[in-house]
């Protein structure tokens, strides 16, 4: 690991949503809203790593400013990785609700952030959806300066049963926290590093044992499976870029760590899109027994361009290598499903 780093050896990291699908040196203090539910994760980092290097707390209700206080105690860094999806998917709830929500989390944490003495960084978890949305037939070059506004728009127009009202409330509420964090982070100019990253569709095999659904990964091993009205389907109708959820680890390490990346907002994005069918394909190729989805009849996907220079550089300086291949991230994904 490159030395000049804002955290030491030792240092203890507060993750929010550790025990999701993106979950080297430090401590790690897991947050969950069930310690229960922790006991496998543990148990295998405990194997691996030695006992005392991750511990959990349990937050139950993580809206109220100071809900994180106690967790933060003794932390030099913070990733918050976890997102209400409650309010995303709940056909009662407005974009409002979904915003205030993801807004109050996010500024909670950064203000009790401030009341932390050795908090040196801390990294948010946006996403691709912050800044656009893909439409078949239109290509896009895609800028880091941008926040969607054309999320918040729909998500207050389309009906309650339209199929992407989720997508663009979950879009909103990503791009208008956002928005918020940075205005936090002009006005107050803080002690410490804040930086965002914004992965793209997340895939490869999930990190802990427990059972759960891991969003994109589980959605894709659904559609191995042969289920053809996974999620993930509506996710690749278009798509977006795909990023290896070890690479997407690493870049939010790097921006914790990386002394050159305060107020940046960083891609996670490793390969650009594919159609559905190309992926059926390599699928077949490397498990020529199974038996999954026909092929899907829908248009070839728009080219989306984005400047991944700054995460690529990241990538190799904390990784020593470039992004996972995308076959590599795809069979590890459903690898196990495959010898079941």
């Amino acid at each position: 690991m490159p030395s000049m780093n804002r955290l030491q050896q030792g240092d203890t990291v507060l993750v929010t949503g550790a025990t999701g699908l993106i979950g080297s040196g430090f401590k790690i203090r897991g947050v969950t809203r069930d310690v229960g539910k922790t006991k496998p994760m543990k148990d295998i980092i405990d194997q691996m790593y030695g006992p005392g290097k991750i511990e959990f707390v349990q937050v139950n209700d993580p809206y109220p400013v100071d809900a994180y206080k106690a967790a933060l105690e003794g932390t030099s860094g913070l990733i918050h990785l976890a997102v209400d999806l409650g309010a995303v998917f709940n056909p009662d709830a407005s974009v409002d609700d979904a915003i205030e929500s993801a807004t109050n989390m996010v500024l909670g944490l950064l203000k009790t952030a401030t009341k932390i003495p050795h908090m040196k960084a801390v990294v948010v978890t946006s996403s691709n959806g912050s800044i656009y949305n893909i439409e078949y037939g239109k290509d896009i070059n895609v800028s880091l300066n941008d926040f969607n506004e054309n999320s918040v728009k729909m998500a207050r127009e389309v009906s309650k049963d339209h199929p992407y009202r989720a997508a663009y409330i979950y879009c909103a509420a990503k791009a208008r926290s956002e928005q918020a964090l940075w205005k936090w982070f002009s006005e107050t100019k803080p002690p410490f590093s804040v930086n965002t990253v914004l992965p793209h569709t997340t895939i490869g095999k999930p990190f802990n044992p427990a059972e759960g659904v891991y969003t994109t990964s589980t959605w894709l091993s659904e559609l191995f499976d042969g289920n053809v009205k996974s999620p993930v389907v509506g996710f690749l109708a278009p798509g977006n870029w795909f990023v290896d959820v070890r690479d997407c680890a690493i870049i939010h390490v790097a921006a914790l760590l990386d002394p050159d990346t305060n107020g940046q907002r960083l891609w996670a994005a490793g390969q650009p899109p594919v159609h559905i069918n190309e992926i059926l394909k390599i699928w077949r190729e490397a498990f020529p027994n199974h038996k999954g989805a026909p092929d899907f009849d829908t248009p070839a996907q728009p080219l989306q361009f984005l400047d991944r220079e700054a995460s690529t550089k990241l990538l190799q300086k904390y990784a020593g290598r470039g992004w996972t291949p995308f076959k590599d991230s795809l069979i590890d994904n459903v690898k196990d499903r495959a010898k079941a």
